[in-house]
């Protein structure tokens, strides 16, 4: 299988290419371009502080340092839990077979933050899969580009532009509400002021 999104549902196997969808496809883009006098585009560049030495693009990297101010490699980090044990690191999904559960209640995805959308191109689709998908099914599995410690959850989809694939998060954030009561503004406690009591006539 190619190294895309594949899923079992039914029993049968689906195996879909995926493509990202992001906001320049969906409405372009505009590139903002400094030119000098000439009209000729200008390249940035930064000079340093003493004002000795002016850096052109390229010339900067960022480097992680410890707290003795000794350089480490990126790969030698690891999770850990609140615990500060190791976390387990969840292996790349692509092109490897995942179960597929649903049709879900629509009302799930709700509880979930998207955080980058896959059009989905059809390479293998079980009949059963299909027909739900076109029947407004959503469906749900896991996703993880690479190996990584976190997997995030996928939704599948169908409209009539196509197959999409949401890859969520969690929403950990909750709603709020009002514990008191509003509290009026100056005109209209002055108005509350002036009604007359009855009850002391």
């Amino acid at each position: 299988m190619a190294k895309g999104i594949v899923v079992r549902f039914g029993g049968e196997l689906s195996a879909f290419a995926l493509a990202r969808v992001d906001r320049e496809k969906l409405y372009g883009r505009k590139l903002k371009v400094v030119v000098d006098e000439k009209g000729e585009s200008c390249q940035s560049a930064y000079l340093t502080s003493d004002g000795s030495a002016l850096l052109p693009t390229g010339s900067l990297a960022l480097l992680p340092v410890d707290d003795a101010l000794d350089a480490y490699e990126r790969s030698d980090l690891i999770a850990v839990d609140a615990a500060g044990k190791p976390r387990q690191v969840a292996p790349s999904t692509l092109g490897v077979e995942q179960p597929l559960t649903g049709p879900i209640d629509p009302r799930r995805v709700l509880d979930f933050a998207t955080k980058s959308l896959y059009q989905l191109t059809p390479e293998e689709v079980g009949p059963t899969l299909l027909s739900a998908l076109e029947s407004g099914g959503i469906f749900e599995t896991i996703f993880n580009w690479r190996e990584d410690w976190d997997a995030s959850t996928c939704f599948l989809l169908k409209n009539d532009t196509g197959i999409f694939a949401l890859i969520c998060e969690p929403a950990t954030f909750e709603f709020l509400k009002r514990d008191a009561p509003p509290i009026a503004d100056d005109a209209e406690a002055e108005s509350a002021d002036d009604d007359l009591d009855f009850g002391m006539m």
